[in-house]
């Protein structure tokens, strides 16, 4: 992340200390950069339409003045503060999207498990069911444990 974009965060969220949410919403934008734009995140990002926000105050570098030209407001000021706030919806939804991406991750890595889960279980009653009448010459046959014609 370039000292532009650092200063663009810095405006966009003046207070931040260690380990508040703010923090956490930073670090993720940081990742995302650094993370060469994460596919997913993109996605997200285009579908709330904040990432031409974030790619030009986050990757580009561009000031938030130059970014707040394509609002909807005509002084700099107030320019300055639509592009502070586009940008912060963009490090919030960063963070969500993350948070979305780890969570669909591990819910197909336990949709995966399950189902071979599954598969094995299926087997197993399958070769139960294919040896439940064999005969073993030499035996006297079990009582069955539950008389399931009487039930």
């Amino acid at each position: 992340m370039n000292t532009q974009a650092k200063k663009n965060i810095r405006q966009a969220f003046p207070v931040i200390t260690f380990g508040s949410k703010e923090w956490e919403v930073t670090q993720a934008a940081a990742d995302w950069v650094g993370n060469n734009l994460d596919r997913n995140v993109s996605t997200i990002l285009a579908q709330l339409d904040l990432l031409t926000i974030a790619q030009r105050c986050l990757v580009d570098g561009e000031t938030l003045e130059a970014v707040g030209e394509a609002g909807p407001y005509g002084t700099a000021a107030q320019q300055r503060a639509w592009a502070a706030g586009q940008l912060a919806a963009a490090c919030y939804a960063i963070n969500a999207a993350e948070a979305l991406t780890e969570e669909r991750r591990a819910a197909s890595a336990r949709i995966a498990y399950l189902e071979k889960k599954v598969e094995l279980l299926r087997a197993e009653t399958r070769a139960a069911a294919r040896f439940k009448d064999i005969v073993v010459p030499f035996r006297k046959p079990r009582a069955k444990s539950v008389d399931w014609d009487a039930a």
